[in-house]
């Protein structure tokens, strides 16, 4: 037999707010009864203190921490009448929401499980005991977060949706001091843009001083426009993997000219990665059954590979010492970093790299902002590409998250972490799904 003490322990609330309980078994599970006892309230028309008891009504309230045995509570609430408006109303409870069946705590374990990037809303409604549609339901009730304010560094970057919306990439504006996502836009184009940040104030917009962006076009122009204050930089991570491309575009020519089978092409398609890491002499050996069951580690293995054509060294040794330099080198002595691999006189001759040497002399002056140290960090797009493996995560698993403003919100509540308790005033809007069209089976 329950008692209430151990029933208050459950439902975390204080067992001298229970005034009696009841419990009885049906064929479709457990059910208890709950009286709370009377507390002082007020209409929620008028706000009247006068008021008198009319009945007892009956709410079913769902509890998370009943799993793997379905038990309902039915709370036993009463139900007053103002004496001043004439209207009814029911008292306030410490279990559930006002016109809610699902109790606080049920609530808190959704929202604490949304917070996994891979956690589906199934795997999610499982967990609190309730369906996958009254999962998204509380979310969508509970979470919708407004903008981050700008600050005085801000990323701006998209993320590939799969097609999952109308548009195919989404932006990202991140404040990279506080590592926190300021919002995430629908749509990357820079029409789009322009109508999003030129609702921001000025006065906001005008106390940003660096924009962190990578090669597209659009960025540049909307940073530029619409953050007069800004010295605009291109995150070094995306000229690193242009670089990088131009590197593997070498390899697979040279690949493509081996005979397949032979050592060189097993080199060439196997081992490809060993080409952009650094390795040392002295790493662990392991033996290679291809390569006649001898012992190797990845630094000989990267040496067999770059001895095989002179084009593919003077591309590796380019993309080598970029990285290195590009750690390095101070805002001072960028401009002369780069001019001098733009005047390389060696990788011109590489056709894979013309594009880069061309993307070195377009975005030279960008490029040689990303230098530029705020807080004793150099500004990038770091976090936000750090989190991108969450992001595929949460695409992955995305069943429920074809409505945009809910992949925003799901998106911010996961990294932001925000406390949210409160209901939202302003729900976001479900998609409605057009109706099926007439079907006829083949043959009919």
């Amino acid at each position: 037999m329950i008692n209430i003490s151990s029933l208050a322990n459950f439902l975390s609330i204080n067992p001298k707010d229970i005034k009696e309980i009841d419990t009885f078994d049906r064929d479709d599970g457990n059910y208890v009864t709950i009286t709370l006892n009377k507390v002082d309230c007020c209409c929620t028309h008028c706000h009247n203190t006068s008021y008198t008891f009319k009945e007892y009504r009956i709410r079913e309230i769902k509890h998370a921490l009943f799993i793997g045995k379905k038990t309902t509570f039915l709370l036993k609430s009463r139900r007053y009448r103002c004496l001043e408006c004439g209207k009814t109303f029911m008292e306030p409870n410490i279990l559930a929401p006002r016109r809610s069946k699902t109790s606080y705590e049920t609530i808190m374990v959704v929202l604490d499980a949304a917070r996994k990037y891979n956690a589906t809303w199934k795997e999610i409604g499982e967990k609190a005991h309730v369906s996958d549609e009254t999962a998204i339901n509380i979310f969508d009730r509970y979470v919708n977060l407004p903008r981050g304010k700008l600050s005085k560094v801000i990323s701006i970057d998209e993320c590939y949706n799969k097609h999952q919306f109308d548009k195919p990439y989404s932006c990202i504006v991140f404040d990279f001091l506080n590592t926190k996502i300021i919002d995430v836009i629908e749509d990357r184009s820079k029409l789009n843009l322009s109508h999003y940040f030129s609702k921001i104030p000025r006065e906001e917009r005008e106390l940003v001083q660096y924009v962190v962006i990578d090669m597209w076009e659009p960025y540049l122009d909307v940073a530029t426009i619409y953050f007069p204050n800004a010295t605009v930089a291109i995150d070094s991570f995306h000229v690193i993997k242009e670089i990088g491309f131009a590197l593997d575009k070498v390899r697979r020519r040279i690949m493509n000219g081996c005979q397949k089978g032979t050592t060189n092409y097993y080199l060439l398609k196997k081992w490809n990665e060993t080409l952009f890491s650094e390795y040392k002499p002295w790493d662990e050996k392991f033996k290679l059954t291809r390569l006649g069951g001898k012992w190797f580690n990845k630094y000989q293995i990267q040496q067999m590979i770059l001895n095989i054509n002179n084009d593919l060294k003077t591309a590796h040794e380019f993309y080598r010492m970029y990285k290195y330099r590009n750690q390095i080198t101070n805002i001072e002595a960028a401009e002369e970093m780069i001019d001098s691999f733009i005047n390389d006189t060696k990788i011109i001759k590489i056709g894979e790299f013309l594009p880069v040497i061309q993307m070195l002399i377009n975005w030279k002056e960008w490029i040689i902002n990303s230098f530029n140290v705020v807080n004793d960090r150099r500004i990038s797009n770091g976090p936000i590409e750090g989190f991108n493996s969450n992001f595929k995560k949460m695409m992955t698993v995305s069943n429920g998250l074809y409505s945009h403003q809910r992949f925003r919100n799901r998106l911010m509540y996961c990294y932001n972490r925000p406390n949210c308790l409160v209901p939202v005033k302003t729900r976001i809007i479900k998609k409605t799904r057009g109706a099926r069209g007439p079907y006829k089976k083949p043959g009919n």
